[in-house]
């Protein structure tokens, strides 16, 4: 029965129950029956039955009751109402149709019949007492709403499914949640939400870290206020969100405190499948460290191209003066300084070659015993010609019992050789400069260190 036909059988109901109401009122009164309301009862599509309220007795049933219940109308008016009605548990309306009752005079319930054959309908009962021929009686309309039953229980497999589906999706969208959370807060790059008005709403650890600001503290600004863009910045980023395509460029971090950071930000509008926009997503990177090797690689080849420029120029100046005066006496004075000049410039262009080999990660070490005290008393004997001639002090102490130790040599040899040229560059005539040796032990490894101190002005830190 599709909604249509239920209108109009719920109207066709409420005219036979009209019908049979003015029957009744007639019956109260004493007024005979009209021929119309017997021929109603005989031929009603509902089922009704009239019922002795006190034991419950059928006293009389319409046609369609017995063709309902599968009996004849003489079998129902031998049986009583307790063996086609099957007892209902208590109803949590049964309070509205007690209401119902004292206010219509007609009781409302649902229950359930049993058929001749043993099956059970399921019944809509609307129940009134009334005064007949001397007596008390009941008068049942049973209308069978297996159609109505069946589709609520459909619509409640509907809804427990829909329900299921819900948690499930719901339980899966927190999985997926709790996934995306884990992966923004383990990368390194600061990552930002906002809404349409560019509205913080969320940030991962990192932006955190790198601001910070709290995200409560975050949610009250736009994520322009984090960042530092110059105007044509800004009109290249507007001119790429009205596109719906992502920005990128190097902008200046601001930090809680006002310490700003150089920072590489990509910011990417978010459009839902109607092309509106719903907010934007932003990474962005501290590239100070990038900076200061920049900064770091710029003065390296500033002091290489100085430290380069002077041996060559004096190549020049010599090689010039040796052709001038190739006869004379100063001749081998003029070889030599240019030998000199040679190795130097030698020497720096290998230390640029090994210093390329380490950050390509090509240097091959190779490992040997070495006698540390021995290699530091060396250098030690060798470096005294060179501080007697600056009127310096040179000086080596071992503080413990230096043990032997697995290492290249050549390349320690020339680490040190390093911070002594430096030292004695640095210190000033009358000064000293001293070569501390320890074995010590850290992080459960064996240790030995080597420090140069000397009394120069040192570098700014």
């Amino acid at each position: 029965m599709n909604f249509s036909e239920n209108l109009q059988s719920n109207e066709h109901l409420h005219q036979e129950i009209g019908i049979l109401r003015q029957r009744i009122a007639d019956l109260e009164s004493g007024n005979k029956p009209t021929t119309y309301a017997n021929f109603l009862f005989e031929n009603s599509g509902e089922t009704i039955l009239i019922i002795d309220p006190y034991t419950m007795k059928i006293l009389d049933a319409n046609p369609n009751a017995a063709r309902r219940l599968g009996y004849s109308q003489a079998d129902l008016r031998q049986m009583s109402l307790d063996e086609i009605e099957m007892p209902r548990s208590p109803d949590i309306n049964d309070a509205e149709t007690s209401w119902q009752s004292t206010t219509s005079g007609t009781f409302f319930y649902e229950g359930q019949y049993r058929h001749k054959d043993g099956s059970l309908i399921p019944m809509e009962v609307s129940s009134r007492l009334v005064f007949l021929e001397g007596r008390d009686v009941l008068i049942n309309f049973v209308r069978n709403i297996r159609w109505r039953k069946e589709a609520e229980m459909a619509l409640r497999l509907v809804n427990d499914s829909l329900e299921q589906q819900v948690r499930q999706q719901t339980a899966e969208l927190l999985v997926e949640k709790d996934k995306l959370e884990t992966i923004l807060g383990s990368i390194a790059e600061g990552v930002a939400m906002t809404d349409p008005e560019k509205k913080i709403v969320y940030m991962n650890h990192a932006f955190m870290q790198m601001t910070n600001y709290r995200l409560a503290e975050a949610q009250t600004l736009t994520i322009d206020q984090f960042f530092d863009c110059s105007v044509r910045d800004r009109q290249a980023q507007a001119a790429a969100f009205a596109k719906g395509v992502a920005w990128s460029g190097e902008v200046i971090g601001i930090r809680q405190d006002g310490n700003l950071y150089p920072a590489v930000l990509t910011v990417v509008p978010m459009l839902d499948a109607d092309g509106r926009l719903t907010g934007y997503v932003t990474s962005h990177q501290d590239i100070s460290r990038f900076k200061a090797l920049d900064k770091a690689q710029y003065s390296f080849i500033t002091n290489v191209s100085h430290q380069l420029r002077t041996p060559l120029t004096n190549i020049k100046l010599y090689t010039q003066l040796l052709e001038e005066n190739f006869d004379t006496q100063k001749a081998p004075h003029y070889l030599g300084v240019l030998n000199e000049q040679a190795r130097r410039l030698e020497h720096l262009v290998q230390d640029i070659l090994e210093m390329a080999s380490m950050e390509s990660s090509h240097l091959v070490l190779n490992l040997q015993p070495v006698n540390m005290a021995e290699m530091i008393f060396q250098m030690t004997d060798t470096y005294q010609t060179r501080a007697a001639a600056k009127n310096q002090t040179l000086s080596c102490a071992f503080h413990n019992e230096i043990p032997s130790i697995k290492a290249d040599a050549p390349r320690l040899r020339q680490a040190i050789v390093e911070l002594l040229d430096n030292a004695f560059a640095y210190t000033p005539p009358k000064g000293s400069i001293s070569i501390d040796v320890e074995a010590l032990t850290a992080r459960n490894r064996q240790w030995v260190t080597v420090a140069v101190r000397d009394d120069g002005p040192g570098i700014l830190p």
